[in-house]
């Protein structure tokens, strides 16, 4: 990297890229996007760019991952707020976590089969692993609330975390299905998330 490039200068020039980038994937996808138009649109220099990320689904992954800890962090916050019964409450956080998996432009990107499939081809296994282990952490500071407030006892979060896979893969093979069909596979998962959470009830 340059050496006349600041410490702020880099965290602007960061910044930037995961911005630009996130335009250009929502709108291009992962193969159709060009470092090149990123790099302009920035105003930095192509070698810059691979100072900063390897390849661009690297700086897919880097955008992603500043997404989902924004999602995760707004849900448990939303969750914080809401009261009522335990069911309500459950059914509450499943349709947030469902809105925000609907709306985001990332999730439409690896929802085409060969971008998500040229992702993986870059995505280290330990990559992977860490994502399932911060998904996890997501689970278990939901479940940790619940406990802190007596309305559920010991729960597995491996058995939440499964059915939010689930959830994810629905969403991400949206294409397949009906309106119709979608909607009551949605509703069949919300149902079964919310019973598991019930069956831990005190």
């Amino acid at each position: 990297m340059p050496r006349h490039f600041t410490p702020a200068d880099k965290e602007l020039i960061r910044t930037q890229l995961l911005a630009a980038g996130l335009a250009h994937f929502s709108q291009f996808g992962l193969r159709g996007m060009r470092v090149d138009d990123v790099c302009r649109d920035v105003g930095v220099a192509k070698g810059t760019f691979y100072k900063f990320f390897e390849h661009k689904e690297a700086l897919f992954l880097a955008i992603a991952d500043q997404r989902d800890q924004m999602h995760k962090a707004d849900i448990l916050a939303f969750f914080a707020q809401c009261d009522g019964p335990l069911a309500d409450r459950a059914g509450r956080f499943f349709d947030r976590l469902v809105e925000k998996l609907m709306s985001d432009p990332l999730v439409a990107v690896v929802a085409v089969p060969d971008d998500f499939a040229a992702l993986l081809r870059k995505t280290p296994p330990e990559r992977l692993a860490h994502e399932e282990e911060k998904d996890l952490r997501f689970i278990e500071d939901f479940c940790a609330g619940l406990k802190a407030e007596g309305l559920i006892g010991p729960v597995d979060p491996h058995d939440i975390a499964a059915i939010l896979t689930l959830l994810v893969s629905l969403v991400l093979q949206k294409s397949l299905f009906s309106p119709g069909q979608f909607s009551a596979s949605c509703a069949l998962l919300r149902e079964v998330f919310v019973q598991k959470l019930m069956a831990a009830a005190p």
